[in-house]
């Protein structure tokens, strides 16, 4: 879709679509996009404080705290802040309860019961603790400093003059004081995503999409960490058959490359396609009068992403071994030279799963005449469709509220010479994607996907290619499950 004077209609309908874009299955894993920035409202931007700051800089200050090495290695009290700022600015301060702090923010369940858990007040109490040495050190010169009242959960800005903070000349802080603990320090192996400021232009209603996915998403590491020792048991069953083999040597490296989402959202939102060499050689940079460069410039990836590298990690140190995540951005070729690799998303988010599709029997592409993306069967069987695609809706149809079938692809490659295990998974849309994740580490559906290929229980898993089915859902999916597979001869190879 070309977005021109002549069929955007309104600057407000024009808005709607970019959203639209965004939430549409077209977007190749692009349904949510994990931002780095609270990006301001069109009526917060309007909104100035009278004698104070503005909305946006409410917002700047904001990012200036979470981004400090105070808060650098406290994910959790950092989706804390911002979870609570963000309400207070858009003026919806009401909302900010313990309950729904609890789930929202600290990955508690929505019907758990504060008075029996109380990880929301303990939460707070630090929180107040590390604003208070944030601007007695690093935001020494903030004029305006962040606070929350003892009692509540709503934070306030007040000019400094009338803060009651100590003096940092007369409070020095102790070695211990400026030392995470060790439950927090664990919690910072998260993926790192460079943090820019807030753009001044429209396209900044890119990144408004559910901005609260990026305070759960930045707890997400902490809570699954929280619940898994890092002595735990070595798993068992089909994640042992599966993934056993990447950690066969003790202090094993799992290489993780997540998707580029900001990548496939700037080809979608230009209509156009490139290639791993394209991508390399940082054609998009040659774009600059582009009203979209700043699109493609921010380094964004999806939360079903985060969510599997965080999964990956954990699985990673049950076996004894290591996870090493990468931006795709941020790979060379001489990555995948030796070692395992764990490639999620497709060549559209992903470009580096090019590289091994020559290799792979269900592959990419797009439909020729709506775009809407689809996998191609090159060796049809009996029974089996040439091509699975979505329908190409768009927001204006309601797709998000819509429900209809969705697929995606899981593959194990074995790698010549030094080369290791390779994973791919992959899906059309979100939901097909975190499915993708969901068959390859819950240990239920990875049961059932070896099941459906024909493994051995007991044995590690030959290489292979599965197709998958989902149930699109709003939000989720459902009813994953296998409608077509290649099994690899044993002694083929990938990247000779």
């Amino acid at each position: 879709m070309e977005f021109t004077r002549k069929n955007r209609g309104t600057r407000a309908d024009f808005r709607q679509q970019l959203i639209g874009l965004l939430c549409r299955s077209k977007n190749f894993t692009v349904k949510w996009l994990l931002v780095q920035e609270i990006a301001p409202s069109p009526v917060a931007q309007r909104q100035e404080a009278h004698g104070g700051l503005s909305p946006e800089e409410k917002r700047e200050l904001v990012q200036r705290v979470v981004n400090s090495e105070v808060f650098r290695r406290s994910p959790a009290l950092r989706a804390f802040l911002l979870y609570i700022s963000e309400r207070v600015i858009s003026g919806r301060a009401d909302e900010l309860k313990e309950q729904s702090i609890g789930a929202e923010v600290l990955g508690r369940k929505p019907n758990y019961n504060p008075a029996d858990d109380n990880i929301v007040r303990v939460r707070a109490h630090e929180l107040r603790g590390r604003l208070e040495r944030y601007f007695t050190s690093e935001g020494a010169n903030e004029a305006v400093v962040i606070t929350m009242p003892r009692g509540a959960y709503a934070p306030e800005f007040v000019p400094r003059k009338s803060a009651h903070l100590p003096d940092a000349r007369l409070k020095p802080q102790t070695e211990e004081e400026a030392q995470p603990n060790a439950q927090e320090e664990e919690a910072t192996a998260e993926v790192e995503i460079i943090q820019k400021p807030a753009l001044r232009h429209w396209l900044a209603f890119a990144a408004v999409v559910l901005v609260a996915i990026a305070a759960s998403v930045a707890v997400t590491r902490y809570v699954l960490q929280s619940k898994t020792p890092f002595n735990s048991a070595r798993p068992a069953g089909a994640v042992a058959d599966f993934w056993g083999q990447f950690f066969e040597k003790p202090n094993e490296e799992l290489k993780v490359v997540y998707a580029d989402t900001s990548f496939a959202l700037w080809q979608d939102l230009n209509g156009k396609t490139l290639d791993l060499g394209d991508y390399l050689n940082r054609k998009y940079y040659d774009e600059k009068g582009n009203k979209v460069f700043n699109v493609v410039m921010r380094r964004v990836t999806s939360p079903a992403d985060m969510a599997l590298s965080v999964h990956l990690a954990t699985l990673a140190e049950q076996f004894g071994g290591q996870e090493n995540p990468q931006f795709a951005r941020d790979v060379e070729a001489a990555f995948f030279h030796q070692g395992n690799v764990v490639l999620i998303g497709s060549h559209r988010s992903n470009p580096w799963v090019a590289v091994y599709e020559p290799n792979l029997n269900f592959t990419l592409d797009q439909d020729p005449h709506s775009g809407a993306p689809l996998f191609r069967n090159r060796t049809p069987q009996a029974h089996e469709d040439a091509t699975y695609g979505i329908p190409d809706m768009y927001d204006t149809q309601r797709s998000e509220e819509k429900t209809y079938p969705s697929y995606g692809v899981v593959a194990l490659l074995k790698g010549c010479g030094d080369r290791g295990l390779t994973v791919i998974v992959e899906g059309l849309n979100t939901q097909a994607t975190q499915a993708a994740g969901d068959l390859v580490f819950d240990p239920q559906r990875l049961d059932m996907l070896l099941r459906s290929i024909g493994h051995k229980s007991g044995t590690s898993v030959a290489p292979f290619e599965a197709l998958f089915q989902v149930i699109s859902l709003p939000g989720g999916y459902d009813n994953p499950r296998v409608i077509a597979y290649r099994l690899r001869p044993s002694e083929a190879c990938v990247g000779g």
